[in-house]
């Protein structure tokens, strides 16, 4: 196995490791045995929904970052936390194009996230069958 297939089976295996565990941390939080079918059937749509929804719009979140949506707000914050540490005004300040600049090369090494929607998908469609099994 190279190491491009060993990285994506990790990334997708630790992935759904973690949407399974909040899964299971939902319905452990609910009195999941004791109930009738139909309600563990929406009990199981609601956790299966959450990480689901967690993973396509951490994707989002990623996939909007990389394309430098949030270059700006991360340009002033990062400004802001400069200012509040002290001697850190006499070093030159880095001007707004420099630092996009720097992003974009930061950005084209960076990429791989489509796990994320892949694996926010498979617990959509899991979630979209225990709503069927639920309304039927």
């Amino acid at each position: 196995m190279s190491k491009d297939q060993k990285t994506r089976v990790i990334k997708y295996v630790t992935s759904f490791l973690l949407g399974g565990g909040l899964a299971y941390l939902y319905l452990a939080l609910r009195d999941f045995p004791s109930e009738d079918a139909v309600e563990n059937y929406r009990m199981l749509a609601d956790a299966t929904t959450v990480p689901g929804i967690l993973f396509i719009m951490s994707g989002a979140l990623v996939w909007a970052s990389s394309l430098g949506a949030l270059d700006g707000v991360s340009f002033a914050l990062g400004k802001v936390f400069r200012s509040l540490i002290p001697g850190a005004r006499l070093r030159e300040d880095e001007k707004y194009a420099d630092f996009v600049e720097r992003r974009r090369e930061k950005a084209k090494k960076s990429s791989g996230y489509g796990f994320l929607f892949i694996t926010g998908a498979v617990f959509m469609v899991v979630s979209l069958f225990f709503v069927l099994m639920f309304y039927r």
